[in-house]
C-alpha cells in the first residue's frame, strides 16, 4: 500500500494518486521549492491540496461546452458577436497573445492543428440614457445598461477538452499559491517598513536618555504626565511585538507552509467561482425575457488574486491554428545579431 492510499485509508485510485502527487510537486514548486527540504512539508499539504483540487475540479465543470473560436463562427455565435465587435477582432486578440505564441514554442504543441484554451475577459456595465418605446410613446430618457468586454486573455492551452480542463484545474492551485505568495511579499514589506521605524525610535530614545529629557513633572499639582521618554518607550515595545508577530506569521519555511495551507482551505471564498447569465439584445443592452430578438448568454465569472482588479469571465474556446498570424523566429536575424 502506497504513502496516499494509507493517507486517504486506500479510497484512492492510482490514477488518482498520481494526480495528487503532481498537484502537490507543482503547490510547493510554485511556493518555493526549498520547502522539499522541509520534514513532513508533503504530508502536511496533501489532505488540503487534495480539497483544492476538488474545489478546482468542481469548479472547471461550471464551465459551460468549449465555442468555436474563429472569425467564421462569429455571425453564429451571440457569444462571440456579444464579446467582440467584428469578426477581425477575433484573430487580431489570438495573434497578440504572448500566452499563445509562448505555448506554440512548445514540443506540445508541434503537432496541434487544432488548439483549446481559456479566454478570459473582464465584463463591463454602464448605465446609459436611450431610446425607447414606453406606452405608446417614444422616449429618448430611458435608462439602460450596455454590457462590453475588455482585456481579453488567453491560457492554458491543449490539445482537446479534458486536457485544457486539467490545465485549468492547475491554474486554479497556482492562483491559490500566488495569494501565499502575495501575502509573503506584503508581510515583508511591511516588516521593512516597521525595522525602518524600529531604528528612529531607538535612535530617538538613545538621544532622549543621553540629554536626561522626560523626567516626570507636575502641572497645577495633578497627577503626572507620561514623558516623552515613557511614550517612546512604549512605542518602541509595540512595534517590537508587532515585528514580531509578522515574523512567526510570514518568515520561514514553516510558516509559509502554514500560509499555504489556509490558502488552499480558502480556494471558494479567494476564487469565488459563479455563473450567471445575461440577456443581450444586437447593440449589447440588457434587456428582459419579453424581447424577442436577444440572446440569452451563460457566462462563468470568478476572482483573481489581485484585490484591485474586477471579476473576470472565463470561456473555454477552440480554434485551428490557421485562425491566427503565428510568429516565426528568423534564425537567420539572429545569427546575425550575434
Amino acid at each position: 500500500m502506497g504513502m496516499f492510499d494509507w493517507l486517504f485509508g486506500g479510497s484512492e485510485t492510482l490514477v488518482e494518486d498520481e494526480r495528487l502527487k503532481a498537484a502537490i510537486d507543482q503547490v510547493i514548486h510554485s511556493a518555493d521549492p526549498r520547502l522539499k527540504l522541509v520534514s513532513g512539508a508533503r504530508q502536511r499539504l496533501a489532505p488540503a491540496v487534495a480539497d483544492a483540487l476538488t474545489f478546482a475540479r468542481d469548479a472547471v465543470a461550471t464551465l459551460p461546452p468549449g465555442i468555436e473560436l474563429s472569425q467564421e463562427n462569429w455571425s453564429a455565435s451571440p457569444l462571440l458577436r456579444a464579446l467582440f465587435a467584428a469578426p477581425s477582432d477575433i484573430g487580431a486578440t489570438l495573434s497578440a497573445s504572448e500566452d499563445l505564441q509562448a505555448f506554440l514554442q512548445t514540443a506540445e504543441s508541434r503537432d496541434l492543428d487544432t488548439l483549446h484554451g481559456l479566454l478570459a475577459a473582464t465584463r463591463v456595465e454602464r448605465r446609459v440614457l436611450g431610446s425607447a418605446m414606453e406606452g405608446g410613446i417614444l422616449r429618448s430618457d430611458v435608462a439602460k445598461v450596455t454590457v462590453s468586454f475588455t482585456d481579453f486573455r488567453l491560457a492554458g492551452f491543449a490539445g482537446d477538452d479534458g486536457g485544457i480542463r486539467r490545465k485549468l484545474e492547475d491554474l486554479i492551485l497556482e492562483q491559490l499559491v500566488l495569494t501565499t505568495l502575495h501575502e509573503v511579499a506584503n508581510t515583508r514589506k511591511h516588516l521593512e517598513k516597521l525595522g525602518t521605524h524600529q531604528q528612529l525610535l531607538q535612535t530617538r530614545l538613545r538621544l532622549l536618555e543621553q540629554s536626561g529629557a522626560g523626567l516626570a513633572a507636575r502641572v497645577d499639582g495633578g497627577p503626572c504626565v507620561q514623558t516623552d521618554l515613557d511614550r517612546v518607550r512604549t512605542e518602541l515595545a509595540a512595534n517590537e511585538t508587532q515585528m514580531n508577530e509578522l515574523g512567526a506569521h510570514g518568515g520561514g519555511l514553516e510558516a509559509h507552509i502554514d500560509l499555504l495551507l489556509k490558502a488552499m482551505q480558502d480556494a471558494e471564498a479567494i476564487i469565488q467561482p459563479a455563473r450567471t447569465s445575461v440577456r443581450l439584445n444586437a447593440m449589447n443592452t440588457v434587456v428582459g425575457a419579453d424581447v424577442a430578438d436577444a440572446s440569452e448568454l451563460e457566462l462563468v465569472e470568478f476572482s483573481t488574486v489581485n484585490p484591485g482588479r474586477p471579476r473576470r469571465v472565463g470561456v473555454l474556446v477552440s480554434f485551428p491554428r490557421t485562425a491566427f498570424v503565428e510568429r516565426r523566429v528568423d534564425l537567420d536575424a539572429a545569427l546575425r545579431s550575434l
